[in-house]
């Protein structure tokens, strides 16, 4: 190999270590990069867990001693007729929770005062779709069974909003305002709006509706317990 040659082959080894390192330089900054990303999202995920269980926390708190298992039914004896609708026996049931408080158009109401009446309660909100959609069937309802009460429960809603969705759906029952949800709360409403509860005449829940009611629905229940059943 003569010098020229020789130069042309130690000038190619250097590049190929000079290549190597810069190779490993960019694996290295590679490396540093993904397990920062890493940490990155440990934290993330490591904050939002306890941010979670902050939220739970304080959710459990705030219903206080009086919440019951919604999705369950609270112990209520509630048997599922339809898969939106619950019945309880007569033997099995219990007395509602209490439901007091000021009204949509002002004055204070307390459940209570329907006691010897069939009561329906129901749970709804202006921003409620399905709750728009079932207010036409049960003001007809109400006024279709003068010897029933009918209640309404504002959820979490805005006042003017409430209002508004009263004078414009013909509503004539009162609605107690549960501004933070603390009412429903105590019941076994279920996650979402709307749900509606049957009460007999003892006061006691008798029936649950889950999502929207129909008037085909709720006839059938107010029949049965007109009937002492």
């Amino acid at each position: 190999m003569d010098g020229r040659q020789g130069a042309r082959a130690a000038s190619d080894v250097s590049r190929m270590r000079a290549g190597r390192t810069s190779y490993r330089r960019v694996l290295k900054h590679r490396f540093l990069r993904a397990v920062r990303s890493l940490r990155a999202v440990c934290a993330l995920g490591l904050s939002m867990l306890v941010m979670s269980a902050s939220m739970l926390m304080a959710a459990a708190c705030s219903s206080g001693g009086d919440s019951v298992d919604q999705a369950a039914g609270g112990g209520f004896g509630f048997v599922q007729q339809a898969p939106n609708s619950d019945f309880v026996p007569v033997d099995s049931r219990r007395t509602a929770p209490d439901l007091t408080g000021s009204t949509v158009a002002g004055p204070d109401l307390s459940l209570t005062a329907f006691r010897g009446k069939i009561t329906v309660v129901n749970f709804w909100a202006s921003w409620c779709a399905p709750c728009r959609a079932e207010t036409p069937g049960l003001v007809k309802m109400a006024a279709d069974n003068p010897e029933a009460a009918f209640v309404g429960v504002n959820e979490k809603d805005n006042l003017s909003a409430a209002k508004a969705f009263i004078r414009d759906n013909g509503v004539t029952y009162p609605s107690i305002v549960d501004r933070i949800g603390t009412l429903a709360a105590r019941w076994p409403v279920p996650p979402g709006l709307p749900s509606t509860f049957v009460l007999d005449r003892e006061g006691r829940l008798a029936a649950r509706f889950t999502g929207g009611v129909l008037p085909d629905e709720l006839t059938p229940v107010l029949a049965r317990l007109q009937a002492g059943t």
